[in-house]
């Protein structure tokens, strides 16, 4: 037990420091060193020249006040140029940037933009178009679409970069329409960004503007997730600093939905995992603020999610030991993140939209991380909407917990079980207890994933090694006696739950499928393989509980209309919960009436 309280002291010390200690002493200190500096300007102005640059995908909706912002930018027309690249776009971004040439050409300034066909990503585009970019101007200067910048911006970069020792500059970000935590956020992140700039240099970059000096530039790793981040990075890595110009705004203008934003918040969770793996450079710094700053910033922010669970199962663990006060803090913490899914329901107030906010930024990451560790990324971001968008973040969210929740204790449970099943296997027939098979997991915008699932065994060992793999049929005799009755109680299928605590899984979804059968059911089944779009494959499922086992095509086939079904109802929480309230009572009805084959 002491061990436990040794752990959550740290965990809590570590908490409290990057929360409040460091973030306090930071703004303080960073506010005490502007009163020390004198800023110093050459005059008259030196204009450099910039390069703008934008890869773009299906910007139809702010493309056009994207280019009427760069019109209006004040700046020498001879120093600046635009580079656009079109990244297979299916909408009218070209067509519109065309039709503003003629504004460019006359208002003197350079337009080229480039439409392919294909989609490659953002940082494809990105490493092309800077590499052209870095023969051509003396400043390469990055913007999203959908960000408009201050009028006199890139004067405020000309005169950040008079500074030798400045390689790349960033600049505040401003939300059209915030909600209340996204605005407190922002507000905090601009003057983390002012006190880390005026301490040495600024951590990173803002994707919706930044600038840095064009010879110091290099391509990027195509995998790589948070390109403004990175790039920034290897300026500092080169011996030059980041600073932050407050005196840039750039306004996102594109409203996020929570489950845009729950996207974006797990590609920022993945990305700083990344860069914290791929920036370690900077833990050997010759700066110590740099270091100092890197370390308890972005470095504790990235672990902090971690750091949340560790501390929640540690409570857990010391309060099954029959500490009331560990119990006690189960009990907070249930209750900050009971109050922190408030708005899930509908239910809002300044306080709870700002920690549903800040928790929910936490959970998304973790599941970013988690996405990372688990292979997922390995092209990088792709500016493409998730398939899943028919599922909303409160039905994911509470959809995940659940499986985890309800898993773990299935599991337990059940494990006293294990051993009689396992005697009975091993007593009915010679071969392992447990049968793993590779099936087809959930379907993504970049890959079918593909995963091992664990059951009891039925069958007689090796019993598809001379047909190859073929459906059961009824009174199948390669089924084992033990078997039938496993399959007939389902209770072949609780090691799946080792899968669902994976995230291979939930506990209610599609039946997973072989991958040697899928590429058959395709070609015959239209939308076959759409059933697991965004969607994990299920222990149990609608179409289980109504169909049972496959026998042959027909069967398949009639399984589909529930898979979608069952798709459908994850657009409403409450249809969501409904539709898994109702196949649980039937799976529960299957497996004690042992209608199961």
């Amino acid at each position: 037990m002491i061990l436990g309280w040794i752990i959550l002291f740290v965990i809590t010390a570590v908490i409290i420091y990057h929360h409040f200690v460091y973030t306090a002493a930071l703004v303080w200190l960073g506010n005490k060193r502007k009163n020390e500096i004198k800023e110093k300007h050459k005059d008259p102005l030196i204009f450099p020249s910039i390069s703008l640059i934008m890869p773009a995908h299906n910007e139809e909706a702010y493309i056009e006040a994207k280019l009427a912002n760069i019109l209006m930018l004040d700046y020498p027309a001879e120093k600046l140029q635009v580079l656009i690249c079109c990244d297979g776009c299916s909408d009218n971004t070209a067509e519109i940037i065309a039709q503003y040439e003629s504004q460019f050409t006359a208002a003197g300034i350079r337009l080229k933009f480039w439409v392919k066909k294909s989609n490659r990503g953002k940082l494809a585009r990105l490493n092309e178009l800077m590499t052209y970019a870095k023969n051509e101007a003396d400043i390469i200067s990055l913007t999203d679409t959908s960000a408009l910048i201050s009028i006199d911006a890139l004067k405020q970069v000309a005169k950040s970069f008079e500074n030798e020792e400045t390689g790349a500059i960033t600049c505040s970000y401003l939300l059209a329409s915030p909600s209340e935590g996204e605005n407190q956020y922002w507000q905090w992140q601009n003057n983390i960004r002012f006190a880390e700039s005026q301490l040495g240099s600024v951590i990173g970059g803002n994707g919706a503007f930044y600038a840095m000096r064009s010879h110091l530039y290099s391509p990027l790793p195509e995998d790589t997730i948070n390109d403004d981040f990175i790039l920034p990075m290897m300026v500092l890595k080169q011996g030059f600093n980041i600073i932050f110009n407050q005196n840039i705004n750039s306004v996102e203008i594109a409203p996020t939905s929570q489950n845009e934003n729950h996207q974006r918040r797990q590609r920022i969770g993945a990305g700083n995992l990344q860069q914290l793996i791929r920036c370690q450079f900077v833990f050997t710094h010759k700066n110590l603020r740099v270091r100092w700053l890197f370390t308890s910033g972005k470095g504790l922010r990235t672990v902090m999610p971690f750091l949340f669970v560790g501390y929640f199962i540690t409570s857990v663990l010391m309060a099954l030991q029959g500490s009331a006060l560990a119990l006690g803090m189960v009990i907070s913490q249930l209750s900050i993140y009971g109050i922190a899914s408030l708005p899930l329901i509908n239910i809002h107030s300044k306080v709870i939209d700002k920690v549903h906010y800040i928790i929910g930024a936490y959970y998304s990451s973790l599941l970013g991380m988690l996405r990372y560790l688990n292979g997922q990324f390995k092209q990088g971001w792709r500016h493409l909407p998730p398939l899943s968008n028919y599922q909303t973040q409160s039905t994911q969210t509470i959809k995940r917990m659940s499986d985890i929740i309800f898993s773990c204790i299935g599991l337990i449970l059940t494990l006293p079980l294990w051993p009689f099943i396992a005697f009975a296997i091993k007593y009915d027939s010679s071969g392992p207890i447990f049968y793993r098979q590779i099936r087809v997991g959930q379907i993504s915008e970049t890959k079918v994933e593909l995963f091992e699932i664990f059951k009891f065994r039925t069958m007689t060992n090796d019993a598809e090694k001379k047909s190859g793999a073929v459906w059961a049929t009824k009174d199948d005799p390669r089924i084992t006696n033990t078997g039938r009755f496993l399959r007939a109680t389902r209770l072949d299928e609780l090691p799946q739950f080792i899968n669902v605590i994976r995230g291979d899984m939930s506990l209610i979804g599609p039946r997973p499928e072989r991958p040697e059968m899928c590429g058959n059911l395709q070609n015959a089944l239209p939308f076959y393989l759409e059933r697991t779009t965004g969607l994990r494959p299920g222990l149990t499922g609608l179409a289980q509980v109504n169909s049972g086992y496959d026998n042959d095509l027909e069967d398949v086939k009639n399984k589909i209309a529930w898979d979608h079904a069952y798709a459908i109802a994850l657009s409403s929480p409450i249809q969501w919960l409904r539709m898994d309230l109702y196949i649980l009572f039937k799976t529960s009805y299957i497996m004690f009436a042992k209608r199961g084959q």
